[in-house]
């Protein structure tokens, strides 16, 4: 059941990727130069408050913590963090092997 819930979340959050690496494209080419959304900017648009609190409560916490590792990790398109995310859930559902395939012996 489990393995069912991690497949399914990790196929949304892969078409999410595809998806906004679609209108990413369509802003691209609409723009005539390349435009490319990144998680800082998606999410501070559509959930600012959230957002907000984040910012706040790991700065809180530890700065350091807040400047170099979000700022960086924030700084992905949200194609690729959400396509990555989605591939590696999606490969950490398979179920692994009990016996060897004759070609691994």
């Amino acid at each position: 059941m489990l393995r069912l819930l991690t497949r399914f979340i990790g196929l949304l959050l892969l078409a999410g990727g595809f998806i906004a690496l679609i209108v990413d494209g369509t802003r691209s080419i609409a723009g005539g130069r390349l435009l490319v959304t990144t998680l800082n900017k998606g999410a501070s648009e559509f959930f600012p408050a959230l957002y907000q609190g984040l910012q706040n409560g790991v700065s809180e916490k530890s700065a350091f913590l807040w400047d170099p590792v979000f700022t960086t990790l924030l700084l992905l398109p949200i194609s690729v963090a959400f396509g990555g995310l989605g591939a590696l859930l999606i490969v950490l559902s398979h179920k692994q092997e009990t016996t060897p395939r004759y070609w691994r012996r």
